[in-house]
């Protein structure tokens, strides 16, 4: 039988026998653990009878020496003792100092990586908007380029033959100044496009590195903590290199055409073999009813080319664009 229930069998033993009050002696002894007997009899600097020590005492000789107390604070401290025991909390353990310091360095890592987040961010859009920046001013270079060689056209037609009749050599030194002007542009729009192509080298070389960074930081930030990262769009194919093939056609084409515009054909070819078909300003396309493709030159220039079975290319011939029909019936008709 346990200790609480012989407890309650001798506390109801004596009240079947002489009613139902009962001494404080008899609840200390049966309710009250003998450890906290000892402990408050310590503490009140009681001596029990009979020659025990307070560590060995039993709890039939300290009950009734601690109910004889008449000093109200000791007596309250007597009748507490039949109160339910507080169940005390544990104190939080204090954190060691490497807890503090592996914490510490968690919200550095953490501030850290939402830092080196926000600045790719900032690179990816300003790298777009090189992007965009180098696709405008590619386009203005080829309207000025085309300007210029207009002005430059008329400028020579007008120093090889006299002057027609009512124009003044005002006349020409503006068209002369109109050329500078344009030639000046030109240059603008060259450096502007060589200073964007190496910012965006560099922005893209700068991302690149926080995102090593990042992906380094990732694992250290609890699973709980991360950010959740969004969808990304699946990344293009890896660029690979085309090698052209140029037909005899193509030599056939050139003839006739001035060395700007041959130079203009060979760097859209090249472009296209690095770039690929997605690059804007080559608008590559599929002429409609058989297997040959076009891309941009200049503005009115075109060069033609079939794709081969191993990836490469074949270049096939360079045309006008107002010969476009022409070219592609006698393309056909190989």
């Amino acid at each position: 039988m346990s200790h609480a229930a012989l407890a309650l069998k001798k506390l109801a033993e004596r009240i079947l026998a002489k009613g139902p009050d009962l001494p404080l002696a008899m609840l200390l002894e049966l309710a009250v653990p003998v450890t906290r007997l000892r402990d408050l009899a310590r503490r009140q600097g009681l001596s029990p009878k009979g020659g025990f020590r307070i560590e060995r005492a039993p709890a039939h000789v300290l009950a009734p020496l601690l109910a004889e107390q008449r000093d109200p604070t000791q007596l309250d401290e007597v009748l507490r003792l039949l109160l339910p025991e507080a169940i005390a909390r544990p104190a939080p353990a204090a954190a060691s100092p490497a807890l503090a310091d592996a914490q510490a360095l968690l919200a550095l890592r953490e501030a850290e990586l939402g830092r080196l987040r926000a600045e790719v961010d900032r690179m990816r859009d300003a790298a777009a908007r090189t992007r965009e920046r180098e696709s405008e001013l590619a386009r203005r270079l080829e309207l000025a380029e085309r300007d210029r060689a207009v002005l430059q056209g008329r400028l020579q037609q007008r120093a090889g033959s006299s002057a027609p009749a009512g124009e003044s050599p005002r006349d020409a030194r503006d068209l002369q100044r109109r050329v500078h002007e344009l030639e000046d542009e030109r240059e603008g729009f060259l450096a502007a496009d060589t200073a964007l192509r190496r910012q965006l080298a560099h922005n893209q070389t700068r991302m690149r590195e926080l995102m090593q960074t990042v992906a380094e930081l990732e694992p250290l930030v609890p699973k709980g903590r991360r950010r959740h990262k969004p969808a990304l769009e699946p990344e293009p194919p890896p660029a690979t290199f085309r090698m052209p093939y140029f037909a005899a056609s193509f030599y056939k084409s050139l003839a006739g055409k001035d060395r700007r515009a041959i130079e203009r054909a060979v760097h859209a070819v090249l472009l296209f073999c690095t770039e690929g078909y997605g690059y804007p300003g080559l608008e590559v396309k599929q002429m409609g009813g058989q297997d040959t493709w076009s891309l941009r030159a200049s503005r009115g220039l075109r060069v033609y080319f079939r794709p081969r079975s191993d990836g490469d290319i074949e270049i096939l011939e360079c045309a006008d664009r107002e010969e476009q029909h022409t070219t592609l019936r006698r393309l056909k008709e190989r």
